[in-house]
């Protein structure tokens, strides 16, 4: 496995993740991605990845998985459908680090664009995408779903 960060690993997420994914998800989204939409994506062939902390000490280490992502590719370009990372792991640049990666992988295999919908209420991440150089190319009325109705999607892009 590849380190992402110093202790942190990274690995190609497998259906059997799919209940240590479901609590990340869910911590992260207020419409979360159901156990089915995670199935469908492997079912699809999407590009889904791991990344494990190791916890515990001595023989009671054990990997912990702590974030994800999912990427569809179609001929050269990517688009990132989902990315989160646990509450108790977050602001430890598991992100940052983990899209960068997934940039010069993409970028190594020719592809020239990563598109991402981000919630034009999640700031946080929005300046996290910027920081990595995405830009904004448009945005789509009432995407999301909200508990009190739709919010607002908008669309970046960055050419790899």
């Amino acid at each position: 496995m590849p380190e992402l960060l110093p202790g942190f690993r990274v690995r190609a997420l497998q259906p059997d993740d799919i209940p240590a994914l479901l609590p990340i998800e869910a911590a992260g989204q207020p419409t979360p991605w159901s156990a089915e939409v995670f199935r469908d994506c492997f079912r699809s062939g999407y590009r889904a990845t791991a990344v494990e902390a190791e916890v515990g000490c001595g023989e009671a280490r054990r990997p912990v998985l702590v974030a994800f992502q999912v990427i569809h590719t179609v001929l050269d370009e990517a688009h990132l459908l989902n990315v989160a990372v646990h509450p108790d792991w977050q602001r430890r640049g598991i992100a940052a680090a983990l899209l960068q990666q997934t940039m010069t992988a993409l970028a190594a295999e020719d592809f020239s664009v990563l598109y991402l919908e981000v919630r034009d209420s999640n700031r946080g991440a929005r300046a996290l995408y910027e920081r990595l150089g995405f830009v904004l190319s448009g945005h789509r009325k009432a995407y999301y779903r909200t508990a009190t109705g739709h919010e607002d999607a908008l669309l970046m892009l960055r050419h790899l």
